[in-house]
């Protein structure tokens, strides 16, 4: 029989949210990993800290996992270091997932979002607070979406990508694995991997 309890590794504000959105849907926290030790013993939302991220596989066989990390690459990390956990999908009671949409391992969906009708949203990706995912979207790994970005139909998200705060889409666009699209940016075109983009309508960053 599989544990039914979650554990959360990340202590910070994300795993905030991420703790919340598990106890709005009913869900046993069992306990919070976290390497801060100045966070050691403490509670979070009322979950014990229990230690460092060292001690997490020692608790693997007593419930699943969730990574509550706001950065992407240190999240791919942290998911590749522990391939062997089995992991949770955390979606609030206050968000929507069509019925056709597919969430993969360890996606959290918070509270106001949507997610409509054959959309993919890959492995320990964040679709933030109040953000739109609409039909048929293609959302990569390790991918952040943060609260109210909005994505048309069709569009195409690679892994890792961060889209900044506010940020829209319109439909059919791809953007590329790695790309940054700044808080506000409206995307009138495929961005490359990589790039980074910002502004209305959004254009590449120039550097200095």
């Amino acid at each position: 029989m599989t544990p039914s309890g979650v554990f959360v590794i990340g202590a910070g504000g994300h795993g905030k949210v991420v703790v919340s959105t598990l106890q709005e849907r009913g869900v046993e926290v069992l306990g919070v990993f976290d390497d801060d030790a100045a966070k050691w013993g403490g509670r979070l939302l009322g979950v014990p800290v229990l230690g460092g991220l060292d001690l997490a596989p020692e608790y693997a066989d007593r419930g699943r996992f969730i990574l509550a990390i706001g950065n992407n690459d240190h999240r791919a990390r942290l998911a590749e270091r522990f391939a062997r956990f089995d992991w949770a999908t955390a979606v609030h009671p206050a968000a929507y997932v069509h019925p056709s949409a597919r969430l993969r391992a360890g996606v959290v969906v918070f509270a106001g979002a949507v997610v409509q009708p054959e959309t993919v949203v890959g492995a320990h990706s964040i679709v933030n607070t109040g953000t739109t995912v609409d039909h048929d979207c293609e959302v990569g790994s390790y991918v952040h979406l943060a609260p109210g970005v909005h994505l048309a139909g069709g569009v195409a998200v690679g892994s890792r990508a961060m889209l900044g705060v506010g940020a829209s889409v319109i439909p059919g666009v791809r953007i590329g694995e790695g790309a940054i699209v700044g808080a506000g940016s409206v995307v009138l075109r495929d961005v490359s991997p990589g790039e980074t983009v910002v502004g209305m309508p959004a254009k590449p960053l120039q550097k200095e």
